[in-house]
């Protein structure tokens, strides 16, 4: 029987933290929690002792680990080992849709923080295992069979580039943070360097050392990455590419197409 309200109107998973679920768990394999995030939705930093696979079937999900940044469109999910610390926002809202796996379950999804591809049958799988979390039955075999065909398919899916790795750096705290509010910011990389106090050949350094990625890219992606969010607002191409620094809608398709392998216009239509 489900859970339901005062009204006969369902509670779902929500009423109950995720943290909570698990440790009540017992002998489940999973756990689910579904929540029709609001807008401008902005969790807190925690971890689970289980692995996690987040996803959102409407809205973009920004997640943000303890070294990167991860953007998640319905066409994604981002697969959390334990311990891995991290919290979500939801600028425009999303419907969430988290399955929580015990430890033991897990074997070739990986053991890594990352964002893969969900394809129409992961995502039909993902709604119906979390629908069925949702019922206090016993399960049978034919649920454990749909739970194990996720994991299969999970496991056949490369990790995407959705995420991009963030400088530590304390001396570049005021840099990044501007960015990641203001990707518009059209600071040099000289400018910058001064205003940090800092030569452009140091600045260069630190990123190259902890991201990979010069200034000039690293920047690059971060717009991108944040176009995501404005074109699933239903936002106009040309409004997006100057909300995220571009000099024309033109040099914003290019590089949206260099990257993602599609025009801005597709993208949310694959």
């Amino acid at each position: 029987m489900s859970r339901n309200g005062q009204n006969g109107e369902k509670i779902g998973l929500s009423f109950r933290s995720s943290n909570e679920q698990i440790a009540e768990a017992g002998d489940k394999r999973v756990l689910a929690r579904q929540v029709d995030m609001p807008l401008g939705h902005q969790g807190s930093f925690h971890s689970h002792t289980w692995y996690q696979l987040m996803y959102a079937s409407e809205g973009v999900l920004n997640v943000d680990v303890i070294d990167q940044a991860m953007v998640v469109p319905p066409q994604r999910a981002v697969w959390l080992p334990p311990g891995c610390v991290h919290r979500t926002f939801a600028p425009s809202g999303a419907k969430f849709r988290s399955l929580y796996f015990r430890p033991d379950q897990v074997e070739g999804v990986g053991h890594v923080c990352k964002v893969v591809s969900i394809t129409n049958l992961i995502r039909e799988l993902i709604l119906a295992i979390v629908a069925r979390c949702d019922v206090d039955s016993e399960w049978q075999q034919p649920d454990y069979n749909l739970l194990m065909v996720l994991l299969e398919q999970l496991s056949a899916q490369p990790q995407t580039a959705l995420s991009l790795l963030m400088p530590k750096d304390a001396r570049l705290g005021e840099m990044v943070e501007t960015l990641q509010l203001s990707p518009d910011n059209d600071l040099s990389m000289q400018q910058w360097a001064n205003r940090l106090g800092m030569s452009s050949r140091t600045l260069t350094r630190i990123f190259l050392s902890e991201t990979g990625l010069g200034f000039r890219e690293w920047r690059q992606r971060l717009r991108l990455l944040h176009s995501l969010t404005l074109l699933e607002q239903g936002r106009p191409v040309t409004q997006v590419a100057l909300d995220v620094g571009y000099s024309s809608p033109s040099a914003f398709a290019h590089a949206f197409q260099q990257y993602f392998a599609c025009s801005p216009r597709e993208y949310f239509m694959k």
